[in-house]
């Protein structure tokens, strides 16, 4: 486990670089978890554009990729490496597959508006739970 994140890290520059991508996507996921009580509409609105758009996903993937990887190489320094290291490591491992099946991404995604509507307060709840969980561990 350390050995991959030592690989990820080797000089402090980087991993300030993957420290401040790991702060970055919780305080993305703080804002977005809590614009979900604030102004439901928005996050509706931007869920079904984010499904409708087809070159998002790649966006999506590559994004997931670097987080994924920003998780692995700060699993160390954290409260919870483990954690960090698994989280990261499934991430990036689902990641790649979703690559490759865009299309059944795509009607998944298709799929899922109509239940992100019904459950967007447990989703916003959560979100804001795994945001804050993500600040405290790291720092």
């Amino acid at each position: 486990m350390n050995d991959i994140a030592q690989a990820l890290a080797p000089t402090d520059l980087l991993l300030w670089a993957w420290r401040s991508v790991v702060w970055v996507s919780a305080a993305l996921m703080l804002a977005l978890s809590a614009l979900v009580f604030i102004r439901p509409a928005l996050i509706h609105r931007f869920h079904e554009r984010f499904v409708a758009s087809h070159h998002i996903d790649f966006l999506e993937l590559a994004l997931r990729l670097i987080v994924s990887l920003a998780f692995i190489a700060v699993s160390p320094e954290t409260k919870l490496p483990r954690l960090f290291f698994w989280s990261g490591a499934m991430l990036a491992i689902t990641a790649i597959p979703m690559l490759f099946l865009h299309r059944f991404q795509r009607r998944q995604a298709a799929r899922a508006v109509p239940l992100t509507k019904r459950i967007l307060p447990l989703m916003g709840i959560l979100g804001i739970a795994l945001g804050g969980l993500i600040m405290w561990a790291i720092s």
